[in-house]
């Protein structure tokens, strides 16, 4: 079976529309029955929208709708999770932190782990790239939730865990596999940045390191054929921007202003998307391809 790539039209936006606008009315609805009747009831019904959902996607892949099928299979691999969350609370299984990092919780692992092995087996039947997110995402806070109790340390952690996912995602691109790399490298390019923005958030030297990095993701994005570098990139660039052009203020004169004029955030952000324009001409002038998924 062929991997299901999903055009964008508007016949596939609509697909994906729906398919999570289920999700979350789905898991909106099952809150509304816990509040109502108790976590058993929750769980009960929890297992019938979990059937439902899973009987469409099949139904959808025998009527050959591969995208539909697909984004339906990633809405039960959701719910799946929260049937397997709604009884392992109700059984006391489950404790709450104060963070997603907040201790070593066999119970929530448990579901983690379990939920990336659905998806697995998911990704096998319906070949849906999609799927891949959430065997990447689950996967790094499996690792990270393993590893680490919040703070430092967990940025670390994450900083590995997005490193090791781009060299995946590097693996899988050279081959027939490419489309399921889009993922990979999303989430790669999110724990890489979200950790480095964690170290670097405050002081004008942090936020220049920033607009390095910023750039080197835009390098990656060119070299890579992935463009989820460079739009990542131009988030680090843009909120570099902010810090230099609203937070900090502005020096007239050697004398120091604690706030910015009122034009400097508009001429800051004008330069920066002529700045924008600039490196895609560069980039176009270089042969930069579109990426292949």
């Amino acid at each position: 079976m062929k991997v299901s790539r999903a055009r964008w039209t508007s016949a596939s936006f609509l697909t994906y529309a729906g398919g999570l606008t289920v999700l979350v009315a789905a898991f909106s609805l099952l809150g509304v029955i816990s509040a109502d009747h108790g976590k058993g009831a929750f769980a009960g019904w929890s297992v019938v929208f979990f059937l439902a959902i899973e009987a469409c996607a099949f139904a959808l892949r025998r009527r050959r709708r591969p995208v539909a099928a697909g984004i339906f299979a990633f809405v039960a691999v959701g719910m799946f999770a929260v049937m397997l969350g709604a009884f392992f609370n109700w059984f006391g299984w489950l404790h709450g932190g104060n963070g997603p990092f907040s201790g070593f919780h066999v119970g929530l692992l448990a579901v983690e782990l379990l939920t990336i092995l659905v998806a697995l087996v998911a990704l096998r039947v319906f070949r849906f790239p999609l799927l891949v997110l959430i065997v990447a995402g689950l996967g790094w806070h499996f690792v990270t939730d393993v590893l680490s109790s919040g703070g430092n340390w967990t940025a670390l952690v994450t900083l590995f865990v997005g490193i090791v996912l781009f060299f995946i995602g590097l693996s899988i691109d050279g081959g027939d596999s490419r489309p399921y790399g889009f993922w990979v490298h999303f989430v790669a390019g999110l724990t890489v940045g979200g950790s480095l923005l964690y170290f670097w958030h405050s002081g004008d030297f942090r936020w220049t390191l920033i607009i390095i990095v910023s750039l080197v993701f835009i390098g990656i994005g060119s070299v890579a054929r992935r463009s989820i570098w460079a739009v990542l990139g131009a988030v680090g660039l843009a909120l570099a921007t902010g810090h230099f052009a609203l937070d900090r203020g502005i020096s007239l004169g050697g004398e120091s202003v604690s706030r910015p004029e009122n034009w400097v955030g508009p001429v800051a952000y004008l330069c920066l998307g002529f700045f924008y324009v600039l490196l895609g001409l560069m980039l176009a002038r270089r042969g930069d391809t579109a990426d292949q998924t």
